[in-house]
C-alpha cells in the first residue's frame, strides 16, 4: 500500500512538472525586432503577432511576456479585421489613444488602470521607436497591440459585471455571467470608432451607480493635492494625537477655525460634524466606531467608494415594479415602487432595522415575501438553543418560565420542563427544542415577514425597540428586526383590501392568535451590502461593519 501511494506522488508530480514545463515552453518571451524603414514597421508587426498566437495555451489563454491573458478568444478576431489594429506605422490611432487615456483614468470608474497593463503601455511607449537611431521595435509594437486588446475587453466586462463572485467574494473571470450582449457592444464601439461610448452602454444605469461614480471621480480630483493617513491612536501622545486629530478634522470640512470656545470645544463640535457625516451617534467623543472612521486614509477612502461601485455591477439590470431593500451597514430598509409619471423608482416606506451582530452577521439576500405570520412561535435556532438557552436554563430552570420559552420534541410534543435532567444535555446532545410563546413579550413580535433563504433568516418585528433608537443597529442573531412592521404590513395587503381591509388586520395585531396571511402577489426583497451610498444629495458613509470591503480591497490590490 505504501508503495502504491509513493509511485501515485511520483506520477502527480511528473504530471504537474510536465505541464508547467509546457507552460513555461509557451510563454512569449520578450525580444527586439528592429525595423529601420516605415514602410516595412506594419508587415514586420503583423509577423509578430503571428508568431505570438501560435505560442497560445489554448482557446483562451496566452501568456505574454509574464502577463496571463484570458481574452484570447476575443484578442484574435480583431486581427482578422485589421492587423495591426491598435496601431499604424508605429504609431498609435486615435481609438488607440482614447483607450489609453481610459485606461489612465481607470480610478473614475472604480477600478486599477494596472489591471489593464498600464505601467507596461508606458514602457511600451518608449520602446516603439528610437528616436535616435529611427528605429522600431515590431516585437514591442506586437505586444502593445495584444495588451490593448485585452485591455479593451477586459475593462469592459469589469465595468458590466465585476471582478469578483458575488457568492464567494473571490477574484474571478467569468464571461457567462456578462450581459448576453456585451461582446456586440465592444465591436459596434470599435466599428464606430466610439468606445467611450461602447463602455458607458455596458455600466450599470442605476441611479445609485451613476451618482456615485460622479462622486468619486469628483473625490479624486478634489482631493489630489491634498493627503493624509489613518490616525495612529494607540501609538503616539496625547500632544501629538490632538494635534493629528486637528488636521484630520480640518481637512474634512469639520474643525471650524472660528467657532467659539477653547480647543477642547473646537474639537468635540468638529467631532460631531464628522460622525453626522458618517452616520454616526454624534456624542463629540473619540469612541470606538468614530476612532474606526477617523482611522480611514484617503487612499483607504478612494477604495471603499471603489467597492460600492464594484457591488453596483452585481446588481441585475432592471428591479421589479415593487421590491424591498435592505441596506446592512446603513440598518435600515426602503420600499420602491416604479412611479410611471417619473419614470424611476420612489421611495414608499422607509424603516429601520436592527440587523446581525459581527459575530452572527446577516447574510446577503435575494428572496420573494410571500406570507406574513401574525403572532408567530420563536422556535428557537439549534445554535443559539445550545450557546445561549440551554446554559441559562441549566443554571436556573425558572428562565424557561420567565422568558415565556416551552420546550417541545421533534414531533411538536410539548414536554413538561420538571421532568427533564439538565445536566445531560449539551451542544451534542440536545433532543428537543425551544419554543417562545406567541405574545407581546415574543421575541419576534407580533408580526413576522416569510421568505425562503437557505439561513433561514425573515423580517420580523421586536419586544426590544430600544435599539431603533441608536445609529449602532447591529444587534441581532441575523434575523433583521423591523421598526415600522404595521407600516410594511399594510402595504404588502395593499391590493387585496377587499379579502382583507385593514381595520381587519389592525384587529388581528390586538388580538393574540396566531394567524397566516398570504400574499395575493409575492414582493422581491434584497438585502445588500453597500457602506457607501450616493444620490442627489451626495455621499453617505457607514462602518464596513462586517469588513467586507476591507476583505475585498485585500484581494483586489494584493501585491499592487
Amino acid at each position: 500500500m505504501c508503495f502504491s501511494n509513493k509511485i501515485s506522488v511520483t506520477v502527480c508530480l511528473l504530471t504537474v512538472l510536465l505541464f508547467s514545463s509546457c507552460d513555461h515552453e509557451k510563454e512569449v518571451k520578450e525580444k527586439i525586432i528592429e525595423v529601420k524603414k516605415v514602410i516595412d514597421v506594419n508587415a514586420a508587426v503583423n509577423d509578430e503577432l503571428k508568431s505570438i498566437f501560435d505560442k497560445q495555451l489554448n482557446d483562451s489563454t496566452l501568456i505574454l511576456v509574464k502577463d496571463t491573458l484570458k481574452t484570447l478568444a476575443y484578442i484574435k478576431p480583431l486581427f482578422e479585421i485589421a492587423s495591426p489594429f491598435w496601431t499604424n506605422k508605429g504609431v498609435y490611432n486615435t481609438t488607440a489613444d482614447t483607450l489609453f487615456t481610459i485606461i489612465t483614468d481607470a480610478r473614475y470608474y472604480g477600478l486599477i488602470p494596472n489591471d489593464y497593463h498600464f505601467e507596461r503601455l508606458q514602457q511600451l511607449k518608449e520602446k516603439i521607436l528610437n528616436v535616435k537611431d529611427s528605429i522600431y521595435d515590431a516585437f514591442a509594437l506586437a505586444e502593445t497591440e495584444v495588451l490593448l486588446s485585452d485591455a479593451y475587453f477586459t475593462f469592459g466586462a469589469h465595468l458590466n459585471k465585476g471582478r469578483f463572485s458575488p457568492d464567494t467574494l473571490m477574484l474571478e473571470w467569468k464571461p457567462q455571467k456578462l450581459d448576453t450582449n456585451w461582446l456586440n457592444m465592444l465591436k459596434d464601439g470599435l466599428n464606430t470608432g466610439n468606445i467611450r461610448a461602447a463602455f458607458d452602454s455596458l455600466e450599470p444605469k442605476h441611479e445609485g451607480y451613476t451618482f456615485l461614480k460622479y462622486a468619486l471621480k469628483n473625490y479624486i480630483i478634489e482631493n489630489e493635492n491634498i493627503n493624509w493617513d489613518s490616525i495612529p491612536f494607540y501609538s503616539t501622545t496625547d500632544s501629538v494625537l490632538r494635534l493629528k486629530l486637528k488636521e484630520r478634522l480640518f481637512i474634512t470640512g469639520d474643525y471650524d477655525t472660528n467657532a467659539t470656545g477653547n480647543d477642547s470645544v473646537k474639537i468635540a463640535k468638529a467631532l460631531k460634524s464628522f460622525q453626522k457625516k458618517m452616520n454616526l451617534d454624534p456624542d463629540g467623543k473619540l469612541g470606538k466606531f468614530t476612532k474606526q472612521a477617523l482611522g480611514s486614509s484617503k487612499e483607504y477612502i478612494i477604495r471603499q467608494m471603489e467597492m460600492a461601485l464594484e457591488r453596483w455591477r452585481w446588481e441585475p439590470n432592471s428591479y421589479p415594479n415593487k421590491y424591498f431593500w435592505v441596506n446592512i451597514p446603513s440598518a435600515d430598509m426602503y420600499i420602491y415602487e416604479y412611479d410611471k409619471k417619473q419614470k424611476r423608482d420612489t421611495v414608499v416606506l422607509y424603516s429601520k432595522v436592527v440587523v446581525g451582530k459581527p459575530t452572527t452577521p446577516t447574510p446577503l439576500i435575494k428572496s420573494k415575501i410571500n406570507f406574513i405570520t401574525i403572532y408567530p412561535y420563536w422556535s428557537v435556532p439549534y445554535s443559539i438553543a445550545t450557546k445561549e438557552i440551554l446554559p441559562a436554563v441549566q443554571r436556573d430552570t425558572g428562565y424557561l418560565s420567565r422568558k415565556n420559552f416551552e420546550v417541545v420534541d421533534w414531533r411538536g410534543n410539548i414536554l413538561d420542563p420538571s421532568k427533564l435532567n439538565w445536566k445531560k444535555y449539551n451542544k451534542n446532545y440536545l433532543p428537543f427544542k425551544f419554543r417562545q410563546r406567541i405574545g407581546g413579550d415574543n421575541s419576534l413580535g407580533i408580526c413576522k415577514f416569510n421568505f425562503y433563504n437557505k439561513d433561514g433568516i425573515y423580517l420580523h418585528d421586536t419586544n426590544s425597540k430600544k435599539y431603533f433608537k441608536t445609529f449602532y443597529r447591529f444587534q441581532s442573531h441575523g434575523c433583521i428586526r423591523l421598526e415600522k412592521y404595521v407600516e410594511t404590513a399594510k402595504f404588502l395587503i395593499r391590493e387585496d383590501t377587499l379579502r382583507l381591509p385593514y381595520d381587519t388586520l389592525m384587529s388581528y395585531f390586538i388580538t393574540p392568535i396566531q394567524r397566516q396571511v398570504n400574499l395575493r402577489k409575492p414582493i422581491q426583497i434584497y438585502v445588500k451590502y453597500y457602506s457607501v451610498l450616493a444620490d442627489s444629495s451626495g455621499l453617505h458613509w457607514y462602518l464596513d461593519i462586517y469588513r467586507k470591503d476591507e476583505k475585498m480591497m485585500n484581494m483586489v490590490y494584493k501585491g499592487k
